[in-house]
């Protein structure tokens, strides 16, 4: 793991995503010198550990991470993907431990931030204290989709559209994304098997709902996609992700 010597949030290209709305250039300074450094992982190198005692919130620069959480009878489940601008670890806050072991997915980019010295500033920085608890209300929202009944078909659809989502947000296309992750992890992460999301994908496909490439996909019928998710579309983007019964993807 290498690092990067410099480090500047007001350049960053994810910060529209990463920094909250109101935020001045002198309170940026402040957030920027809590930045200890940038991390640079490749594929397969762990950020953290399940059970790690927790003192850093993490945000995602560049690439995509996956959160992995171990069962008590030792069965591995993905929690979440995170792509540029998205944080790790929040939910570590209660249990003061983390509760997943986070692993780079891609050749990613990493800043570190100590929780302390973050909440410390969020008592300076009204914006950055809303933005704060804004996150914590997202997980908390995203949690209880999680349980919520669907089909597979409903899941896969769901997450496709999410993901295409996020990465629309970031500046990438809307209709057209790299599933960068492995068949498996996908599977893993909506709780079916591999076989699965290969079949549901070529029906898709045949359905002219997709077209697929590999690991590339495009839209082809976005409101068909909406409707086999088991969602309407709404008068803007978040409201519609809202709506997804399972629109957590960053765990």
């Amino acid at each position: 793991m290498s690092s990067i010597s410099e480090h500047s949030c007001s350049h960053c290209a994810m910060s529209e995503i990463c920094l909250p709305m109101g935020v001045d250039r002198q309170d940026i300074k402040k957030l920027e010198h809590l930045v200890k450094s940038d991390h640079i992982q490749h594929s397969g190198d762990v950020v953290l550990r399940q059970g790690d005692a927790f003192q850093k919130v993490y945000a995602v620069k560049s690439g995509m991470y996956k959160s992995i959480n171990v069962d008590t009878e030792g069965h591995e489940h993905i929690i979440g993907f995170h792509l540029p601008g998205e944080l790790i670890g929040l939910d570590a806050i209660y249990p003061k431990a983390y509760r997943n072991t986070t692993v780079a997915v891609t050749t990613s980019v990493l800043c570190e931030l100590e929780y302390d010295q973050l909440t410390a500033l969020s008592t300076e920085i009204p914006a950055l204290q809303q933005q704060f608890l804004r996150l914590l209300s997202k997980g908390i929202n995203d949690s209880n989709a999680f349980h919520k009944e669907q089909t597979a078909e409903q899941k896969l659809t769901g997450f496709v559209y999410n993901l295409a989502k996020r990465y629309e947000a970031r500046g990438y296309s809307a209709s057209e994304l790299v599933l960068v992750m492995t068949r498996q992890d996908i599977a893993s992460h909506l709780g079916m098997a591999a076989e699965t999301i290969s079949r549901l994908l070529k029906r898709l496909q045949s359905k002219q709902v997709l077209a697929i490439n590999s690991r590339e996909i495009t839209i082809l019928d976005e409101p068909a996609l909406l409707a086999l998710a088991g969602c309407e579309a709404a008068p803007n983007t978040n409201q519609t992700l809202h709506r997804l019964n399972r629109s957590s993807l960053n765990g």
